[in-house]
């Protein structure tokens, strides 16, 4: 079958003017495309004001959808557009199920491709005998570095190195969603690998795994002679939910995948002498333990997502709420984990927030470009709240927030204030958790909900950062088709999140919005180190150790209770 499969690829590649869009096709889906963005994209002024990116001057790209050889090309190009705005929450994506793979880990230490995943039941060591932290050098005479500038053009993360991450960890698992000319494949690849330990050069003939059906042209599709087009007309009516429920999800877009993203498992092995209380189970939404490090007794808590399906979220509240009590009166002070972790529901993040900030405090607010769509959601909030009776306080919310929307919306680029994009108010109030001394773990795949929840933590003064910035996904995504003909699909963010208060970082503008502006650690520590990988992390783990015993020793200090010094920096 997978044979069959590759000799109709072969085929198809061999035809590529066959069945193609037209020029104008193109360029009517193109100008849809740049439609949506205007109509729905919220950081347009953002972009424009600190990288200089006007998505709405689309002169050079129709240039370059004009001249596009193929579909292929064509929704690569629309791809590279919205890449382009280096948002998080923003992409695009072909209707295709192929995915290519093979059962390979690479990704970058100390800035190299390096080998950090094997699955030896399908690669023996007999054959292939690569191992852990050699180099990948090239994979079908493209050398790496050219890969991880060609297919970071495509999805943006952001934050430049996780782009990167992103487009090198799609090396061995190539989703034609993502990567429009995925297909674009032979039976096999041939992989140049550098080995560690002698730097010889050695080649490798591996097959690929290939499930899905490859979207490989968009026509034959005939072009109307007389025919106007709109945006409208190709929105779909607007779903029976109310706006809370539709928008408190801050998530990447589904084909941003990324090994690792939500992994219940840490990054590095555990400390020595961890004792694990969650996680051994196939029921455990996060991973737990205590560990004994400079006479104190350390807990530790990962928090991979946060979920949006009703019941998880419930399980995860018990589950923490648990830890949370346990850690309370047997712990000197608390790791919080979010690495890696992708997000997710926005009113479960502040739930959990509640329980770890003891004084009444802030969260994310979101300022809303809206569509008609959005319109009508909030509308529908203040027709329930009228026709279930709502408490008088509830209904003036909510007609509070259906005014700003309203207003917002008959303005040129308009946005709302700050609104909540869960519950009534962004001002919280605490629940019961744990109040002592916390360290959060952060990278640069600490995304959307991770991202703001690390934000409110920092903004709050509430726990010590120990990693890398995050990637400031400040907003919530709304993913539609787009294309009368080509039958893609877009996200944009629709919101600009504010934060509770002006950051002043060096080298960024003063700003409170948490676009392209995430947390930032106190103290930086790299885990993407060639030891850090070959000794699980070791390095990692002693440096944010030695940074929750500081902590734990300040606060007990009088004259230090208020925040431990910024900017220090422990590790490799």
């Amino acid at each position: 079958m997978k044979r069959l499969l590759l000799l109709i690829l072969a085929i198809v590649a061999s035809q590529p003017g066959r069945a193609q869009l037209l020029p104008e096709q193109r360029r009517a889906d193109f100008e849809q495309l740049a439609a949506f963005v205007s109509r729905a994209y919220a950081p347009y002024e953002w972009k424009r004001e600190r990288f200089g990116i006007d998505a709405l001057r689309i002169g050079p790209w129709l240039e370059r959808v004009r001249a596009a050889q193929s579909d292929l090309e064509y929704f690569e190009i629309c791809s590279e557009y919205l890449a382009s705005l280096r948002d998080l929450h923003t992409g695009f994506s072909v209707p295709s199920s192929f995915v290519a793979s093979i059962p390979l880990g690479v990704d970058l230490y100390d800035g190299r491709p390096l080998i950090d995943s094997i699955n030896r039941q399908e690669l023996p060591a007999s054959t292939y005998g690569f191992q852990t932290g050699d180099e990948v050098v090239s994979v079908d005479g493209e050398p790496v570095a050219d890969w991880i500038e060609r297919v970071a053009r495509l999805q943006s993360f952001g934050d430049e190195r996780a782009t990167r991450r992103w487009a090198l960890d799609q090396l061995f698992f190539r989703a034609q969603a993502a990567i429009p000319s995925a297909p674009r494949i032979n039976a096999q690849a041939r992989i140049v690998v550098k080995r560690r330990l002698t730097g010889a050069l050695e080649t490798f003939e591996i097959p690929w795994q290939v499930t899905g059906v490859p979207y490989t042209v968009s026509g034959p599709v005939p072009l109307p002679q007389a025919t106007t087009l709109s945006m409208e007309d190709a929105a779909p009516a607007p779903r029976p939910r109310r706006a809370a429920e539709a928008f408190a999800d801050r998530t990447p877009p589904k084909f941003k995948r990324l090994r690792g993203f939500g992994s219940a498992f840490p990054a590095f092995d555990p400390p020595e002498g961890f004792r694990l209380r969650q996680g051994q189970f196939g029921g455990s939404l996060i991973y737990s333990g205590t560990y004994e490090a400079g006479g104190f007794t350390i807990g530790f808590l990962r928090i991979p997502a946060f979920p949006t399906a009703s019941f998880s979220q419930t399980t995860m509240l018990r589950q923490i709420d648990t830890e949370l009590a346990f850690f309370r009166d047997n712990v000197d002070g608390l790791v919080v984990d979010v690495m890696r972790n992708p997000g997710g529901s926005v009113c479960l993040t502040n739930e959990i927030l509640r329980r770890l900030i003891p004084v009444p405090f802030r969260t994310l607010a979101d300022e809303f470009r809206p569509t008609l769509e959005i319109v009508e959601l909030f509308r529908r909030d203040v027709e329930d709240a009228k026709f279930f009776g709502a408490d008088p306080v509830t209904l003036a919310f909510l007609e509070g927030f259906l005014k700003d929307i309203e207003t917002a919306y008959f303005e040129f680029r308009g946005r709302t204030g700050p609104l909540p994009a869960c519950g009534l108010t962004v001002d919280l109030t605490p629940l019961p958790g744990y109040a002592g001394p916390m360290l959060v773990l952060i990278d640069e795949f600490s995304a959307s909900s991770a991202d703001a929840f690390s934000a409110i933590l920092q903004d709050s003064n509430r726990a010590l950062m120990l990693g890398r910035t995050t990637p400031g996904g400040g907003g919530l995504s709304l993913s539609r088709p787009v294309g009368f003909y080509g039958e893609a699909s877009a996200a944009v963010t629709i919101t600009l999140g504010i934060r509770p208060r002006t950051t002043q970082i060096a080298g960024l503008p003063s700003t409170n919005t948490l676009e392209n502006n995430g947390a930032w650690p106190d103290i930086e520590a790299d885990i993407m180190t060639e030891e850090n990988l070959l000794s699980g992390g070791r390095d990692f783990v002693e440096a944010f150790t030695q940074a929750m015993i500081g902590h734990i020793q300040r606060s007990r200090e009088p004259a230090n209770e208020e925040a431990p010094a910024r900017s220090a920096r422990v590790g490799p």
